[in-house]
């Protein structure tokens, strides 16, 4: 179990690394150097020196432009890793750790509180859609699903905005909170808070809420027919003993390794949905950074999001082994095969006798 643990915290690091580096590359293949351009436009504002220019720039990127690549890469990931992405060209006043700071709760908040929904309420009725089968329920929900899962959370939002915001007035599609209230933990803020997050978090949940039926669905049916439940039930197993054990578990163990991999697709649909609803959170400061070409705002929030994701599912790597306890003995099983296989070659005996794998 510890081997697994650290085989997957290395693998995580990792990739973070990779992306962290990438994000540095990426930026200075980009037509026109912006380190450059930011130069270029200090220079005709006039009343600095070169010095204080390069200064200038070193505040906002935390590199050296004028300095060597490989300088500028050791510069940044030493700044990456002490969480340190320089200060936001179009907001100078915070740095982009400042703005990432103030952001990440707020899409934390919607992501996960729409992923949970909308993962709870998808495996329960996929579940009851498999049990249901042809009959008209079953077809009813199936159809439903299938059309919810079709259609963009944006489009979602869009509608949302339209009828419930534009025409009828029930929901803001403004900011995080009212400015009426006092943040802190008081009834008024956190009543607030739901109040403005209920349209975000709505659209996210019924753009996922599809696929999650769907999937549990398919799961599911896949689980009945299999040979060990037939099995279980003619030893006289009770009915709740092979749902909870053998179903169950089994149809979920797929759906875990969607829960992380959904999480990028979840953060990516959150670009549409916190500029629509005017949210500011990562995914709604990412794009401002993007509109105004804010490069360090760019990286910074571009590094956190996809870190969100590999850690996301690095925590479903680490909850594999408490659904099937089998995944964490898989390499430890393979290396006792081998060992019988090596000591039975050694011994001169056909290669398949005696070992079991």
């Amino acid at each position: 179990m510890t081997a697994y643990i650290v085989r997957r915290l290395l693998v995580a690091i990792f990739v973070i690394f990779v992306v962290v580096s990438g994000s540095f590359f990426l930026i200075r293949l980009m037509p026109g150097n912006p380190m450059q351009i930011l130069f270029q436009q200090l220079v005709k504002q006039g009343g600095m020196t070169p010095a204080q220019i390069d200064q200038q720039i070193k505040v906002y990127y935390g590199v050296q432009h004028n300095g060597s690549l490989l300088t500028q890469y050791l510069q940044y990931i030493g700044n990456a890793a002490q969480g340190h992405f320089g200060r936001s060209i179009t907001d100078p006043s915070h740095t982009v750790a400042q703005i990432i700071q103030q952001a990440l709760p707020w899409t934390v908040f919607i992501v996960a509180a729409s992923l949970l929904i909308s993962f709870v309420l998808g495996t329960a009725v996929g579940t009851i859609m498999a049990v249901a089968g042809e009959r008209f329920l079953g077809k009813a929900l199936t159809a439903l699903t299938t059309f919810l899962s079709a259609i963009p959370s944006y489009v979602i939002a869009l509608l949302f905005i339209w009828q419930l915001a534009a025409i009828h007035s029930f929901f803001p599609v403004q900011g995080n909170y009212s400015s009426r209230v006092t943040p802190g933990y008081n009834a008024d803020f956190i009543g607030s808070v739901l109040y403005h997050a209920a349209l975000p978090i709505a659209a996210s949940t019924i753009a996922a809420f599809g696929g999650w039926a769907l999937w549990m669905k398919g799961s599911t049916v896949s689980t009945l027919g299999a040979d060990y439940i037939r099995a279980s039930e003619s030893w006289g197993l009770t009915k709740r003993r092979i749902n909870q054990t053998y179903i169950g578990r089994n149809s979920m163990l797929p759906l875990v390794t969607n829960l992380a991999l959904s999480l990028g697709t979840m953060f990516g649909g959150g670009l549409f949905v916190e500029t629509f609803f005017t949210y500011p959170g990562i995914a709604y400061y990412m794009v401002q950074a993007i509109d105004n070409r804010d490069y360090p705002l760019m990286m910074g929030c571009f590094i956190i999001l996809t870190a969100a994701t590999v850690l996301a599912n690095l925590v479903i790597d680490l909850l594999y082994p408490m659904i099937d306890p089998r995944i964490a003995r898989v390499g430890k099983q393979a290396r006792r095969v081998a060992t019988r296989r090596r000591a039975v070659a050694q011994s001169g005996a056909p290669v398949g006798t005696g070992v079991s794998a």
